[in-house]
């Protein structure tokens, strides 16, 4: 498997996945908000992301497929504290340390340019990203209401007080 910095090339793949996941993770948590998701409007929103100076986005490939991708920026309420904003993995990719690996290699990133802790928020209700999350050593940090535009969530924000044992090569990662 091979992780590293995405690149224009592969906003659609970005964006499709992010759709396909939010139609299937959240139809029953946030029914309103999937509801509004199109292709156009997630391509958007990550080419936008992927535009902003400081924010990082990688992709795992194996074998030229794309099997997902993790995004982080700066945490607007924590300093010196990466923010995941989003990891999404293929269906046919889950359990294969894919999810391990981005968030890995999120945290030699963080760990490279002076960030102490990392962080991530989840609806409640997400179970499966909860348990990857705290395998990986994140704990608790707050409960909180949402807005997923418009539409109101009870979320929860974890965080990873000492950083996932990371790779940062700058480059890429072969696992």
């Amino acid at each position: 498997m091979e992780i590293r910095p995405a690149s224009p090339a592969d906003l659609d793949a970005i964006a499709g996945l992010y759709l396909h996941n939010h139609l299937s993770t959240y139809r029953e948590l946030l029914p309103d908000y999937v509801s509004g998701l199109s292709l156009p409007y997630c391509r958007e929103k990550w080419a936008a992301f992927l535009n902003g100076p400081e924010n990082r986005v990688w992709a795992a490939f194996e074998g030229g497929a794309f099997l997902g991708f993790a995004a982080c920026a700066p945490d607007a309420e924590l300093s010196e504290t990466l923010y995941l904003e989003a990891l999404h993995v293929a269906e046919s990719a889950r359990g294969k340390g894919v999810g391990t690996a981005l968030i890995r290699s999120a945290a030699g990133y963080a760990a490279a340019h002076g960030c102490r802790s990392m962080s991530v928020c989840i609806i409640r209700g997400n179970e499966r990203a909860g348990r990857l999350y705290r395998k990986l050593g994140a704990a608790h940090f707050k409960y909180f209401e949402d807005d997923f535009h418009g539409t109101r969530t009870r979320s929860e924000k974890l965080l990873w007080e000492t950083l996932p044992e990371g790779k940062e090569k700058g480059e890429e990662m072969h696992v």
